[in-house]
């Protein structure tokens, strides 16, 4: 497999922060003031997701009349206060993924349904935003993950066709979205075990960006040898 990849372009949460579990915890406490339960399988239906999408599947499940604004409001006040808090770890393998490709001069990017103000605010704090000199977000495109449009769009912006890209995804709809818009998707899960379909349309699953490194020597194998000439 050798398609002489361009560049990579991440997922956020889940991938490069830990932050499903606070998430998680925000979305069960704004519901439970409101009157709502959820479970731990229900909010795994959440991962990856955009929030027009959250809208549909809570009022699918509560009804038509569910107060999605309010509870989105204070789920996101109480998630970022516990989130400025006690901060928000990096996961490990971040870092040295990060600078490797970036001393290959492969180009990086940011895909993530999370909004921009937040996403700005997290990559800051974590003093990693340099590498992000390219970042889309579910507000820019017409459909969020599983739909492609987030991934085309990053390939627009860079310049470089789907089959040159490669996504790091920690969920199923970030794999899905990715195969679809043509690029070779490697899936670290979070939260989420992939299901066998998953699975087959990940080019490999790994349990922690740790282990990419091999991974990157062997896909990028062509752009380390013209550095060692």
């Amino acid at each position: 497999m050798s398609p002489n990849f361009r560049a990579v372009i991440f997922d956020m949460d889940g991938l490069l922060f830990d932050t499903e579990s606070i998430a998680r915890w925000a979305w069960k406490q704004a519901l439970e003031n409101h009157g709502y339960v959820m479970s731990d399988n229900f909010y795994n239906e959440f991962v990856g997701r955009d929030l027009s999408w959250r809208e549909k599947i809570l009022k699918k499940r509560y009804g038509e009349s569910f107060p999605f604004a309010s509870v989105t409001a204070q789920r996101i006040k109480i998630g970022d206060e516990r989130e400025m808090r006690e901060g928000l770890p990096v996961k490990a393998g971040v870092l040295d993924i990060l600078n490797k490709l970036n001393n290959l001069g492969v180009i990086i990017a940011l895909a993530t349904g999370t909004s921009r103000i937040r996403t700005i605010r997290r990559l800051t704090n974590a003093g990693i935003q340099q590498y992000f000199p390219t970042i889309v977000t579910s507000e820019d495109v017409a459909e969020g993950k599983p739909a492609p449009d987030i991934f085309l769009e990053v390939s627009r912006a860079i310049n470089v066709v789907p089959l040159q890209c490669m996504v790091f995804e920690d969920s199923s709809v970030g794999v899905e979205a990715a195969f679809k818009a043509g690029m070779c998707v490697i899936m670290v899960p979070d939260i989420e075990f992939p299901s066998p379909e998953t699975a087959r349309l990940a080019y490999r699953v790994l349990s922690s960006l740790e282990q990419a490194g091999e991974l990157l020597d062997e896909l990028f194998e062509e752009i380390i040898e013209e550095k060692l000439i």
